[in-house]
């Protein structure tokens, strides 16, 4: 697959001007519709436990944050209430180890200031609220785990481990994980995962178990998360670069006819979705040259052609909307 200069710009410029269109359209001012969202710093009142008083601080942490605790104990360092003595021990262990001594200081400097996310995630949860009442709005905490866990999530609650947010460049990170995940495990990225994980939350999946319907759902997702993060770059809500971006744009068409010519959208094998749909270092049904997860992003493509062709359509009923074969015809999707 080759590129042109001339069709990225194009192409970029057709983006953009649909792009602010559709933003246009949902648009609300977050001062008529607030929503304070307050982060929950459990991440820095761990780390600052008082190791020679173990047992005794984390009483302390446990009356400052109850329900998130007892699912951090339990998820994250699986362990029991009722084991204080033990998990005293180990949790001083952990605290007191040189290695993450070094990750919970990096993790204090890179978060000192958490206002540009706290505002960030008010605009994004007005927006929730505004045009989904009924939706739960959950409590943020930030915590460490060591990298083991990067979400932790209930109907009430919304954690996200800090630890796997230290940049690009952190050394550790080849250590403990894949390389082609490693460029999205910066500061940049963290409100739009939060987002997503959330909206994965409160819009679970339903549908056919085939490829199409898991792309138009992941598209939806991200559609509602470009109107609700209106001021983050395109990109970084599917975790691409923008070189990443304009090869897609300049190899679009082709991609798509790929996928018709190969019988791609109604199968239902399990490995296929996962191959189109999942992370990885490149999308191997379609090219080696290709970026991970690009089902994702021709859904994505898909519900704006959808929403731009049926202006009728709110967000409400985009959400509601199940049927993803008949969502596809009435996109007039034509790359």
């Amino acid at each position: 697959m080759t590129t042109n200069k001339s069709t990225i710009i194009l192409w970029m410029l057709v983006l953009l001007l649909v792009g602010c269109k559709q933003r246009d359209r949902f648009y609300i001012n977050k001062f008529e519709h607030p929503v304070k969202v307050e982060i929950q710093r459990f991440d820095v009142d761990f780390i600052d436990l008082d190791t020679n008083n173990t047992l005794a601080s984390l009483k302390e942490l446990e009356q400052k944050h109850p329900g998130f605790y007892s699912l951090f104990l339990r998820d994250v360092l699986s362990m029991h209430l009722a084991d204080s003595t033990d998990n005293a021990l180990q949790i001083t262990n952990f605290l007191n180890d040189s290695v993450f001594r070094r990750v919970n200081q990096k993790v204090k400097d890179v978060f000192k200031d958490t206002e540009p996310i706290e505002q960030d995630l008010t605009e994004a949860f007005s927006y929730l609220h505004h045009y989904f009442p009924d939706k739960p709005l959950p409590d943020i905490y930030f915590f460490v785990s060591g990298f083991n866990h990067q979400f932790l999530v209930t109907d009430t609650i919304l954690g996200v481990g800090t630890d796997l947010y230290l940049g690009a460049d952190y050394p550790l990170y080849p250590d403990i994980t894949y390389e082609y995940l490693i460029p999205n495990m910066r500061y940049e990225m963290l409100v739009p995962d939060l987002i997503n994980t959330w909206l994965h939350q409160i819009f679970p999946f339903q549908g056919k178990n085939d490829v199409l319907s898991h792309m138009l759902y992941e598209g939806k997702i991200l559609y509602l998360t470009r109107i609700f993060l209106p001021n983050t770059s395109k990109n970084l809500l599917i975790g691409y670069e923008p070189a990443t971006m304009n090869w897609c744009k300049a190899h679009e068409k082709q991609i798509w006819a790929s996928m018709l010519e190969n019988r791609h959208l109604f199968s239902t094998g399990q490995l296929l979705i996962t191959q189109l749909i999942h992370p990885a270092p490149f999308t191997s049904p379609i090219s080696s040259e290709s970026p991970g997860r690009l089902g994702v992003w021709i859904g994505w493509q898909i519900v704006e052609s959808y929403m731009q062709n049926n202006k009728n359509v709110g967000l409400s009923e985009l959400m509601s909307d199940h049927n993803y074969q008949q969502m596809l015809e009435q996109s007039n999707y034509r790359p």
